[in-house]
């Protein structure tokens, strides 16, 4: 079932994944540095107001609604209760924001992304939905939707002289167009009710995650805010163009399988028991690595060519090693999030997860403020790379004593070699200036990749492929 939930979640985030990374590749060309950077750090900023007023929701909706198969109409409701006082909440601190800042510019760009994070937070409260009630069809299709529609009129506004702001709007029409056509039904009969039983174990929950998600934004985010103070704006689109096109190809392929993964895990619990969860937790950690590390290593091995490709010259000249860096941060925050982080949410203790992002934060915005006049752009990204390093030896540490996570060391030691014989072929591509060789160099690392898990069988795959065969052959016959 795993696998074959991660392939339907590939599809479904596929088309959204790619179109976002040639959003990069357009925006970064109709835009100035300095522009991109304005919108770079407003929708850093909104997704530290949609971390810390709205994350809550969708974390308590995603763990308790499995629960609440036969009637979840009063988890719903206290959600939806939920959801409507943070929209009252942001809205008058977006407001007062707005009102009171002294650049208009700015000024114009914080009304917009007001309307922004509350269409963000609904849009990924529905998509939640879909996610717990296993259904990747629906998710892919919302996905998809946002992410073209709001690519292609964010392109015309910009086109039509809008700056900043045009993406922005773009975005806006994305995830009501995409929460409209698909996010209705769901709600159905579900009204606002103030219940404090039904508020309780949400609150419980969620709050600790939401501290947590607003450490990990300082984290991942705090860098472009920092560089924008010590270098400009226009330093800061640069920074956030190479950050996003690593960060966001290696993340989208670890969600992947903790989209289908994690509500597999929470069905084990609650179904068949803490061994059935941990069963399948090894599974998923396993699959985790066979996805991500490979990508991480071809990611840092072929940034050159991949700057070229995506980037406008403005953007290219640091990117490479930019590339590399956040290609390694993403890794240890992926295995970190997507999986020695489920410790403290099975096992209910999310507290834990405010320790360890506290401490990778406190040492982030240390580093940042030493590294970054001294070293430029690459002092932020050796700085993230340290932070979440920091933060998944904390995580394992601490996450044992929960809900103990356990790891395949057999499984990693094969994952590790199979990606240490694709690598000659990835370093041969690097060192061609035609962007052919870099395609040709990927294509047949992972071909080289996908016949070494399969003769080391990583997580019984060969086992798994073998029986596929010998059932279609029956069905043949």
């Amino acid at each position: 079932m795993l696998l074959r939930h991660s392939a339907m979640y590939l599809v479904a985030t596929g088309v959204p994944g790619l179109v976002n990374f040639l959003a990069i590749a357009i925006y970064t060309r109709l835009l100035s540095a300095e522009e991109y950077g304005r919108y770079a750090l407003v929708i850093a900023g909104v997704g530290l107001f949609n971390a810390v007023f709205f994350q809550w929701l969708k974390l308590a909706l995603l763990r308790f609604l499995p629960a609440h198969r036969d009637d979840p109409t009063p988890l719903l409701s206290a959600i939806l209760t939920g959801f409507s006082g943070m929209i009252l909440l942001t809205g008058a601190l977006g407001l007062l924001a707005g009102s009171l800042w002294p650049d208009p510019t700015w000024r114009s760009l914080l009304l917009v992304a007001l309307p922004v994070l509350w269409a963000q937070a609904w849009f990924e409260l529905n998509l939640e939905v879909a996610r717990s009630q296993l259904q990747p069809g629906r998710y892919g299709l919302m996905s998809s939707v946002k992410a073209v529609s709001a690519l292609f009129l964010g392109a015309l506004a910009v086109l039509w002289g809008l700056g900043a702001k045009g993406p922005l709007l773009g975005l806006l029409v994305g995830f009501l167009v995409a929460s409209l056509l698909w996010g209705r039904s769901r709600w159905k009969g579900v009204a606002p009710k103030i219940s404090i039983s039904r508020l309780k174990p949400i609150l419980a929950y969620g709050v600790p995650l939401t501290a947590n998600f607003a450490l990990a934004f300082v984290v991942s985010s705090s860098d472009r805010f920092l560089i924008a103070w010590f270098l400009g704006e226009g330093a800061a689109g640069v920074y956030a163009a190479s950050y996003d096109l690593a960060q966001q190809s290696l993340t989208l392929l670890m969600t992947v399988v903790n989209l289908a993964a994690y509500p597999l895990v929470v069905r084990a619990l609650e179904v068949r028991g803490e061994l059935a969860a941990k069963q399948q937790l090894m599974e998923n950690g396993e699959l985790l690595l066979a996805v991500a590390l490979p990508c991480a290593v071809g990611l840092a091995t072929l940034a050159p060519g991949i700057a070229v490709v995506f980037l406008d010259t403005e953007f290219q000249q640091e990117a490479p090693h930019l590339i590399l860096l956040v290609a390694m941060a993403a890794l240890l925050s992926g295995i970190r999030a997507y999986h020695f982080d489920l410790a403290f949410q099975l096992g209910r203790r999310t507290l834990g997860q405010v320790w360890v992002m506290g401490g990778a934060a406190l040492l982030n915005v240390l580093l940042n403020l030493w590294w970054i006049p001294a070293f430029g752009l690459l002092g932020a990204a050796w700085a993230t790379v340290v932070a979440y390093a920091a933060a998944l030896l904390m995580s394992a540490y601490l996450g044992r004593r929960i809900f103990a996570v356990p790891v395949n060391w057999r499984s990693v030691g094969k994952v590790t070699f199979a990606t240490a014989v694709m690598l000659p072929i990835l370093l041969v591509g690097r060192t061609s200036e035609n962007w052919f060789a870099w395609v040709g160099a990927g294509m047949g690392a992972a071909v080289v990749y996908g016949v070494w898990l399969l003769l080391l069988d990583v997580g019984g795959l060969r086992s798994k492929m073998l029986g596929l065969l010998r059932r279609l052959r029956h069905a043949v016959r």
